[in-house]
């Protein structure tokens, strides 16, 4: 049976890549729908973890293109306050209402019900993403390199 989630233990910390998704180094996650076309995006495990507990995201309007680079997702935490960019251009097919109360899902669930917005992309896949291994691979020397900071 093939694993669901690749693991790293960095520190105390563990880590979860889930595989079959498609990953930017920036830390969002893309997972594909194959029947209706849309690709959901949302925040990786590493990312989440390594940001604080979420209190705040602002999403783009479902309905506006957005262009690769642009705000993809504003999100506030204890620690930080980030900028996701978008990996592709993409119309915003919908956004998780869930996460208007309840942004804390993000750090509860970030690879289901924490998910970000469904998107429409013009392009599918999107040069310059990485699969889970690729992403683990990254996101491990990134840890790695913060932890002995």
């Amino acid at each position: 049976m093939k694993a669901e989630y690749l693991t790293v233990t960095v520190g105390k910390f563990i880590f979860r890549v889930k595989v079959g998704y498609f990953y930017t180094e920036a830390g969002v996650w893309l997972a594909s729908n194959e029947v209706t076309g849309a690709v959901r995006a949302g925040l990786t495990d590493y990312r989440q973890q390594t940001s604080g507990d979420v209190v705040f995201v602002e999403l783009p309007e479902p309905g506006s293109h957005i262009a690769a680079g642009d705000d993809l997702a504003a999100i506030e935490t204890i620690k930080v306050d980030l900028a996701l960019p978008s990996p592709l251009d993409a119309t915003v097919a919908a956004v998780n209402p869930a996460l208007g109360s309840t942004p804390e899902m993000i750090n509860q669930d970030p690879y289901a019900a924490g998910w970000l917005v469904d998107l429409k992309p013009d392009t599918w896949p999107a040069p310059g993403l990485l699969d889970a291994g690729g992403y683990l691979a990254l996101m491990t020397a990134q840890a790695q390199a913060e932890a002995a900071e």
